[in-house]
């Protein structure tokens, strides 16, 4: 006797279609949650400004300012992995960017990010002195799109993972112990 997982399968045309609500919920919310864990163990969570990586950069390469002192890049140094969550205005679409943090301590990136017209708000050099890039290299993509994943809509998860190439592959949730359809 065996048992198969309780679980949707997936087509390269649906993962195409997830990838799209994907796009559409980040291009839609500017201000994400970024998920970092604690430099105690738990979890912080905080709201970023994303944007897009740099010129050439992986469609899902996320970029972010942040101050070099905060509390964030010491959690991000300690422990790269994050999340950046997005939730679209509709309440119809959730999506989480997993991935690795990279601390880019680079001027010339930074002030690709920074507004000018933000060096009128802060005392001259501000931001020179103080502000870095985060990247984020994107492996892992949760989505939730009501009417694309399974239903009933918000309990379970969609997960897509980055294979070699670049391509993305749907991840099953292992079934509880003992629970399964007969074969």
């Amino acid at each position: 006797m065996t048992t198969k997982p309780l679980v949707p399968d997936y087509t390269d045309a649906q993962i195409i279609t997830f990838l799209a609500a994907a796009r559409e919920a980040i291009a839609a919310v500017p201000i994400c949650w970024l998920a970092t864990r604690s430099l105690e163990g738990g979890t912080n969570a905080r709201a970023v400004n994303s944007s897009p990586g740099a010129p050439g950069a992986d469609e899902w390469t996320r970029r972010f300012l942040v101050r070099r002192n905060s509390r964030k890049v010491a959690e991000m140094r300690a422990a790269p992995s994050v999340t950046l969550a997005y939730q679209h205005p509709s309440g119809d679409l959730w999506v989480a960017l997993g991935g690795r943090a990279t601390v880019i301590d680079d001027v010339t990136e930074m002030r690709s990010l920074w507004p000018g017209s933000m060096d009128t708000q802060f005392p001259p050099g501000f931001a020179d002195a103080n502000m870095i890039v985060i990247r984020v290299d994107v492996d892992r993509i949760e989505v939730h799109a009501r009417g694309l994943t399974a239903e009933p809509f918000g309990t379970g998860r969609t997960l897509l993972e980055r294979q070699g190439g670049g391509s993305w592959r749907y991840v099953p949730i292992a079934p509880p112990v003992g629970i399964g359809v007969m074969a």
